[in-house]
């Protein structure tokens, strides 16, 4: 069972976390966080993860933390008419205006999860295409606060990510909240047609560089920021019910992987050369 988080305007406009009473996170347990993506909506998010759950439950088993712990936060990540819920046929052609959703709901995450416990929690991230940029923009927030009152993330899985490449590549933003956890691993396609063409021209059109590639696309950058880069054939939604992209989640959970999965990176390293952080973070998988 996912619970739910919603983010939605306040009566003064602020993007807030509302929840229902009686319904939210333990705080004071491990949580797991799943971000969904642009053009999404709620039902088709939960169905979504659902289906991943149920792909890792075919391969190793779910861990239980995951089956208990998982809430989906439903982020604005469409256009829709007023007050209407419900998606606009001209949604798919917004995604440069999407962006500065995906900002503002890392920007709510983090005010209702600093709101809501006194220590330091423990939250893993499952997200999928623009919910990557929720996630990484909600991890460098806390990456330019004081460490001592961030929570702790042990894993962050980022799926057919939505990043530009070059935020990492030349070190422009959001790269300090990538070495932040404990353990990341992206999982990226080549054939993905949505981050080989439409990102790339949403990109530019919001201003984020011209016709940028992404980490979805290409994996980059290879080493330094994640721990553990993955290559699959998937197109854009393909992940959540791809085998092997279950199987690699539940090992990084501990899960004991099937006998026929090659070791996490074996694949990968064949293809490209090893690219290493400048010196001034190599003494760290934290920002300085």
């Amino acid at each position: 069972m996912i619970g739910e988080l919603r983010i939605d305007r306040d009566r003064h406009g602020s993007p807030t976390v509302f929840t229902e009473p009686g319904q939210e996170p333990d705080w004071r347990r491990p949580v797991c966080l799943l971000l969904h993506g642009y053009n999404v909506s709620p039902p088709a998010a939960n169905s979504a993860y659902m289906r991943l759950f149920d792909t890792i439950r075919c391969q190793t088993g779910l861990p239980p933390f995951l089956q208990s712990r998982s809430w989906l936060v439903c982020w604005p990540a469409y256009a829709s008419w007023g007050l209407a819920r419900g998606k606009t046929i001209f949604s798919p052609l917004t995604y440069s205006l999407q962006i500065p959703s995906a900002v503002e709901a890392a920007q709510a995450l983090k005010r209702y999860i600093d709101r809501v416990n006194s220590d330091r929690p423990e939250i893993t991230l499952l997200a999928h295409s623009l919910g990557c940029r929720v996630a990484l923009e909600l991890l460098d927030s806390y990456a330019m606060t004081s460490r001592t009152a961030a929570p702790q993330f042990p894993v962050v899985v980022l799926m057919a990510a939505a990043i530009p490449t070059y935020f990492f590549d030349d070190l422009v933003r959001l790269w300090r909240g990538a070495l932040l956890p404990r353990q990341t691993m992206v999982f990226f396609s080549a054939r993905d047609p949505v981050l080989t063409g439409p990102f790339r021209v949403g990109q530019t059109i919001a201003r984020e560089g011209v016709f940028p590639k992404a980490v979805g696309a290409t994996g980059r950058p290879l080493l330094g920021f994640w721990t553990h880069v993955v290559p699959t054939r998937n197109r854009h939604s393909g992940y959540f019910s791809d085998p092997t992209t279950a199987a690699h989640i539940a090992q990084s959970f501990g899960q004991a992987a099937p006998k026929y999965l090659p070791s996490l990176d074996e694949t990968f390293a064949k293809l490209q050369q090893p690219r290493t952080l400048p010196e001034l973070v190599l003494d760290s998988r934290s920002p300085l």
